[in-house]
Order: structure tokens, then C-alpha cells, then sequence
């Protein structure tokens, strides 16, 4: 299949890539690392992993739980439901070698199960983990629930708004019947106004108190009890009123004016993407600020959320937030891997890293691949960076680190759009100053390949463009419309891309000019990250119709997973607010990310198909999508590591360790302003939340990234919000220059007039 390469150690597609850095240029990857975030268990720039990370510091070592008191049994719920969404075996998890969270649960079932709405939510902690919830822990919880009902009112226990969804979501969550009392009863309670109320009593006379009139919190779980259901009735009204509430940071308040706090956000992020809403759609942004933007603002560096008016993040808030941060409604449908863990995910991107880094020069720093080692050394600073690494410590032994490598050839690594573009991203990665870099202004440099009159970067191909842009959005720098406009144009028909990023190419006669995912996993990075999400539907469509079996992605349909094409998908899929790990990303169970994993030498490297063992060229295309991060790589305001933090050295940041834990109230008191409530009537007081940041992941070089997390299955995507011009986010792109690429793009061009093609299938790199 690539055998006509193998003297130059690729096959077609990856040479084509490479003439195609050899025009654009290869240093656009360093920039990238910058906004790549990651999944090691020390350190997390992805918000969700990040948020569990912090849980399983708070669990206890003894019997497994997470102990807040009187919600501990919630709380251990959701930290259980929140992990199973994020792709983790919640059977799994535990702290350091006590007992799992699932064992906890399964001793403590009777109590946990002593009423309608905590036996609800039992039952959805126990069909995320797998288990049955028959026989869990010595009770059929089924049967249990079962017990709290009234059939001739559809009643739950007393039918307020969390004991009657929490019921309901239950049953859904365990594959069970509703009875249709028990909806009418939701559905019959909806205010007037829309909205409904934590005491589930339409329009209550009463009305003098938080607990009677319409909150966010009972709203959106009642949308998300009914639509599971199937019933959509009350979607629009209740929508329309959730739109009174919502504050101009883009974050939800208990009620209107209380101020936006993380678990009433996080509900009503929850609800939207039950409801079919697309939460990042100009109609949900007030002044551009959209709700999971705001709510990763707010998380703290540890990890954990800080309800308004607590002094630090505590479990009880923190644990209602994960299944928002994974677009997640309740129920969660979640697919994971047995036994997969944080501290999987995060041996895996070490790993790949320590295996670049035994690739690493001890001369100069760089991790030579020939016409590649430009490109290649900024994949391993961003990958790096992502995982919360130093890029300008990272040597081999005492040598010069990658960044003075890259620093020491600015100049040619910034030969091309491509490569500048990429070159951008790693030094955005590593927090260095794009403007004055090894004595090059790259932001001048990438703008003397850009052409006013036609958008395009170089020859405008899909790693050429979507690199320079990715390379301006890590610099913070504005993209030129017409360069985003180069990009929607040239989307094929089917809802692809192709590598020569022409519009339903005509030819159509090579893998060059008709879709493939590397090309389509890029340009969605380049376009989300500027904030243009109109393409998404029809691209992930099409995504769709290329995965593999296995869960993983190849070049085109057809040719076999690889670990490149499965990262770049990863990348976009992540980019695109989607969860990788829903069962719709997942067939037969089997999820992108664990098949990657899956795929890694014990060494920490991956092998291209065909390849008889790991090369940095392939490796170095992945760590970003372990860490989970899209192109290009951004940590918001601060830089994703700490100064000086190595591979070779002690953790990058502390492993969470448990804070003081607040006791919240089991009964809501009618003095207080009633919040996210993790059981029936636990309720906790909001107040203002904070400012808005987002989160963008970053690709991995050479291959299509894919990033976000995806919806709960059986509820639409959430829908593409209209295509804004943006003239401020920035991008990278890579490239490759040297004579050696130009020879190697000709030799390509050669075996390609003479009609190979069979190896067109391994990913670009650009």
C-alpha cells in the first residue's frame, strides 16, 4: 500500500501532506501546544476530566465514597454518573487502593434507595456504571422504587420537582416503563409562565416564596424527565422562559436576579441539549458569552466549582457539574471501557510523551525526522504542553530543549503558511511571544503568505489554511473573514473536505479531491475555534459514515483505522462540542479514545499501520487528543503548565487532596433561595457567578483533530448556530520547509501521474 515509499519512510498520504508543509511551511504545531489541554491525572486541561480528577481526590480511602454529610450518597451518585460521561469506569474509581465509589454504593443501596427521588437517582448511578439495577447491592431497586409510587395520582413520593424527575429519569436510565400519570403530573404543573417550580404545584397560590413560583433548576430537570420520555410538548414555552432568566454572562441563576452559580448553569446547559438547543448558538450567547463558556470560567485550578459566596470549590457543587461539561443530559447514556480510569488516560499521554522525548535530540533539542523534524518537534511541545508539561524544558538528557531548537531555525520553520501557521501554535503553547521569536515576527511572516483579494494562505489547500488560521487564533490575533469564507466554500457536497480544498472537485478521481477525515477534522477545528459552527451537522453526518467497527477513524472510508486519522477526529469531534464517549460516537461499545489507547505500544509510542513499530512522526500526532484538546491549544489567560514542570521531575501540579466539605440541608428552607438540589430537597443558596471564558481544544499536526463532547443518544446534535464573522480568534497551521520536502513532494507528484494511489490513505500532514 505504501511500499513505493518506504525509502522515505511514508506512504502517499503522508507524503502528500508533506509537499503540501513543503508549500505552506512546518511550524504552525508549536502553537498548538499552547491551546491543547490535558488528561494526565495530575493535571487537566479538559474541563470535565479535570472536575473528576478533583472527586476522586475528595473520595474517601475507607469505604469509597465521596463523604459530604448527609448528601453523601448523592454526591457519590453524581461523581459516579459524571465519570461513566466522561468515558470512565465508575467501577473503577477509587482512591488509591480503597474501595470504588460502585462498592460504596452497593453496601449502602438500602439506605441510598429509601426514597422516590434518592432511589431515582441511585437507579441512574447504576445503569451509567453498567450494573443492574435488579440486584444491586441485595435490593432490586426497581421493585424499591416501584413502592413510592401512587398510580392513581402518578405520583412519586410527595411529587415535588426533583423527587418526580429524579423518579422518572430513573426509570428511563434502567430501561423501564413510565407510567403516563407520572408524566401528565409534569406536565400539568407547568406555570403559566412557562417555567415550573420546586414544589410542582401549577401557578400556586401561594407564591411568596422560592419554592412556588418557576426556578431554573426544577424547569430544566423536568424538560430533561420529559423529553427522555418523549414528550416535547412543553419544549418551547419552557424554553422561552429559561430565556428571561439567563444572565448577560451567559451563565443561569437559581431565579432572575440571584446571579449565575455552576450547578443551575450546569442544569440548564443539561436541558438545552435535551431539548435539541445548540447552547453555543447566537440565541443562547447574550453579547457572545454562552453558557459552558461561562461555566468553565468559573471552575477553579484545582479543578473543582465554588458555589457564590463559598470561599473555595467544594464536592457538593462540584459533583452536579461533569455531565453538563460532557453536553450530557439526565439520564446519561454513557459508553466506557471496563477499568478505564483518569490514571489510564493519563499513563497513556505520558507515556507517548516520554517516548518523543527518547527520541529527542541531545544535540540540538529537535526530534529528528527529516523533513519532517521541524513539524514533528512543534506536535511533541504542544502535545506537552497540553499534558501540563514545560515545552522549553523538555530535553533529552542535558541537551537543548525543543523550544530552542525551534527557536534557533524560526526563520525556516517559518518558511511557508503551513508551517508558520504550526510554528505559531507551538510557541502560543509553550507561552512565548509569537512576535519576537528567534529574532522572527511570525504574525508578519504568516501574513506576507496571505493573499487580501481571494482568503487564501499559501496555495489554500485544507493544512495549509486551516494551520495559518489555527496559528492566529493561538496568537490571539484576528482571522481575515475571507480566510474563514475559503473555508465554508470549499465544504464538498457530502459534508467533507478534501485535501485540495476544492468545492466538489471534478476530477474526484484521487484521495486528494474527494472528502477525508484528516482534511474535515481540521477545517472544523479552524472554523469552531473561530467561532463559525454552521458546518458542523454536515461534516459530523459524514464523519459519521467513516468510523470504523473498531471506533476508531481512517484516511477514507475503507482504509483502516490509524492512530493519526482516530486523533485528528477525536480533535474535532471535541472542537465541535461533542462527547466522544456518547454511545453515538461508539459502535457496538466501542469509543475512538479507548481504540486509540488501545492501539499504544508498550513502549508509549503508536505504529502506523503497515509499520512494523512505533516512529515519532505518528506518535507525535497524538498526545493532543489523549489530553483531549482540539487545535489550536488554549488554557484561557494562563499558560497549561507550570514553569519548569518536566517529564523527568515531580508532578506538574499536586494531586487534588480533599478540602473541608460543607453539610447542605436535606429539607429546603424557605428562608434560603433554593439551587441545584443533588436529592429531593437539597437545595443550595446562588449568587453571581463569574466571567466568561472558552475553551477550545487543540489537533494534533499532520492529522485532523476532533474535540468536544457529544450529546446524550436518542437527543439530536445540538444545531449549528449561524456562521459569524469572526475577526478575532486565532488558528494554526503547519507546514514543512526544506529542499528535501520539495524533493519529496516530487517524487509523490511522480508516483502519482504514474496512477499510485493505494497509499493515499495515511494521514497529511501539512
Amino acid at each position: 500500500m505504501g511500499s513505493p515509499f518506504a525509502a522515505w519512510g511514508a506512504d502517499m498520504g503522508r507524503t502528500r501532506r508533506v509537499a503540501a508543509l513543503a508549500t505552506t511551511g512546518a511550524t504552525g504545531v508549536a502553537l498548538l501546544a499552547f491551546a491543547l489541554g490535558t488528561s494526565s491525572a495530575d493535571t487537566q486541561v479538559d474541563p470535565a476530566s479535570r472536575a473528576i480528577l478533583y472527586l476522586q481526590g475528595q473520595q474517601s480511602g475507607s469505604d469509597g465514597s465521596i463523604p459530604v454529610g448527609a448528601s453523601t450518597d448523592a454526591v457519590s451518585e453524581e461523581y459516579a454518573i459524571g465519570a461513566a460521561a466522561a468515558g470512565y469506569d465508575p467501577s473503577a474509581l477509587r482512591h488509591g487502593s480503597g474501595p470504588s465509589v460502585m462498592a460504596y454504593l452497593a453496601a449502602h443501596a438500602a439506605t441510598a434507595c429509601s426514597s422516590a427521588g434518592a432511589c431515582g437517582e441511585l437507579l441512574q448511578a447504576v445503569a451509567a456504571a453498567g450494573l443492574n439495577p435488579a440486584s444491586f447491592g441485595g435490593v432490586d431497586l426497581l421493585i424499591t422504587l416501584d413502592g413510592f409510587y401512587t398510580a392513581t395520582t402518578g405520583v412519586f413520593g410527595n411529587g415535588e420537582a426533583f423527587i418526580q424527575t429524579l423518579a422518572v429519569q430513573g426509570l428511563i436510565a434502567a430501561r423501564q416503563p413510565v407510567p403516563l400519570a407520572a408524566l401528565h403530573h409534569l406536565v400539568a404543573a407547568q406555570d403559566s409562565d412557562g417555567g415550573w417550580d420546586y414544589l410542582l404545584i401549577k401557578d400556586d397560590p401561594n407564591g411568596s416564596t422560592n419554592f412556588d413560583t418557576s426556578d431554573t433548576n426544577s424547569t430544566a430537570m423536568v424538560l430533561m424527565a420529559l423529553d427522555a420520555a418523549g414528550v416535547h410538548s412543553q419544549d418551547r414555552s419552557a424554553l422561552a422562559w429559561l430565556h428571561t432568566q439567563q444572565d448577560a454572562d451567559g451563565g443561569f441563576p437559581y431565579q432572575a436576579g440571584s446571579g449565575s452559580d455552576p450547578d443551575s448553569t450546569a442544569l440548564v446547559l443539561q436541558a438545552l441539549i435535551a431539548t435539541g438547543q445548540n447552547p453555543e448558538a447566537p440565541a443562547w450567547a447574550p453579547g457572545g458569552h454562552a453558557p459552558l463558556a461561562e461555566l468553565i470560567a468559573t471552575q477553579d485550578s484545582n479543578g473543582g466549582f465554588t458555589f457564590p459566596g463559598n470561599t473555595a470549590p467544594d464536592p457538593f457543587t462540584t459533583a452536579q457539574v461533569p455531565p453538563a461539561l460532557e453536553l450530557q443530559p439526565y439520564p446519561a447514556h454513557v459508553v466506557f471501557t471496563h477499568g478505564f480510569t483518569p490514571a489510564t488516560e493519563a499513563s497513556a499521554g505520558t507515556g507517548s510523551l516520554l517516548y518523543l522525548q527518547g527520541q529527542q535530540s541531545g544535540s540540538d533539542g529537535s526530534i529528528p525526522v527529516g523533513a519532517s523534524t521541524d513539524a514533528v518537534s512543534e506536535e511533541y511541545a504542544i502535545g506537552a504542553a497540553a499534558a501540563g508539561y514545560d515545552p522549553s524544558a523538555l530535553r533529552h538528557g542535558s541537551g537543548p530543549s525543543v523550544m530552542a531548537y525551534l527557536a534557533a531555525h524560526a526563520a525556516t520553520a517559518c518558511s511557508s503558511a503551513g508551517a508558520c501557521g504550526e510554528l505559531l501554535q507551538a510557541v502560543a503553547a509553550a507561552g512565548l511571544n509569537p512576535a519576537s521569536f528567534g529574532g522572527v515576527d511570525l504574525l508578519i511572516t504568516l501574513d506576507g503568505f496571505y493573499t487580501a483579494t481571494t482568503g487564501v494562505f499559501g496555495n489554500g489547500e485544507a493544512f495549509i489554511q486551516t494551520l495559518a488560521v489555527q496559528g492566529l487564533i493561538a496568537a490571539r490575533q484576528p482571522v481575515p473573514l475571507a480566510a474563514l469564507h475559503h473555508l465554508v466554500a470549499a465544504q464538498d457536497s457530502d459534508g467533507g473536505w478534501d485535501y485540495l480544498l476544492i468545492k466538489d472537485d471534478p476530477n474526484g478521481s484521487t484521495n486528494f479531491d474527494t472528502s477525508d477525515t484528516n482534511s474535515t477534522a481540521m477545517v472544523l477545528m479552524a472554523l469552531d475555534a473561530a467561532g463559525v459552527h454552521s458546518q458542523d451537522r454536515s461534516a459530523l453526518a459524514w464523519l459519521h459514515t467513516q468510523q470504523d467497527a473498531d471506533g476508531g477513524f481512517p484516511y477514507q472510508a475503507g482504509s483502516g483505522s490509524d492512530p493519526d486519522s482516530t486523533a485528528l477526529v477525536l480533535q474535532a469531534l471535541i472542537a465541535t462540542g461533542q462527547n466522544p464517549e456518547a454511545p453515538a460516537w461508539a459502535p457496538g461499545g466501542h469509543a475512538p479514545l479507548a481504540e486509540l489507547i488501545a492501539t499504544q505500544d508498550s513502549n508509549g509510542g503508536f505504529t502506523f499501520p503497515g509499520n512494523t513499530a512505533p516512529d515519532p512522526f505518528t506518535t507525535a500526532q497524538v498526545p493532543p487528543a489523549l489530553e483531549r484538546a482540539a487545535y489550536p491549544l488554549t488554557c484561557g489567560a494562563a499558560r497549561c503548565f507550570l514553569l519548569g514542570s518536566t517529564l523527568n521531575g515531580p508532578s506538574p501540579t499536586p494531586t487534588p487532596t480533599p478540602t473541608a466539605k460543607p453539610t447542605p440541608k436535606l429539607t429546603p428552607q424557605p428562608s434560603s433561595t433554593p439551587g441545584r438540589s443533588t436529592r429531593e430537597g437539597s437545595p443550595a443558596s446562588p449568587t453571581p457567578g463569574g466571567s466568561v471564558l472558552r475553551l477550545t481544544a487543540t489537533p494534533t499536526p499532520g492529522e485532523v483533530p476532533a474535540t468536544g463532547p457529544a450529546t446524550a443518544p436518542g437527543s439530536p446534535n445540538p444545531t449549528p448556530s449561524p456562521s459569524p464573522a469572526i475577526a478575532t480568534t486565532p488558528s494554526a497551521a503547519s507546514g514543512f520547509p526544506t529542499a528535501l520536502i520539495y524533493l519529496i513532494a516530487a517524487l509523490a507528484a511522480a508516483v502519482i501521474v504514474a496512477g499510485v494511489t493505494a497509499g493515499a490513505r495515511r494521514r497529511r500532514r501539512a
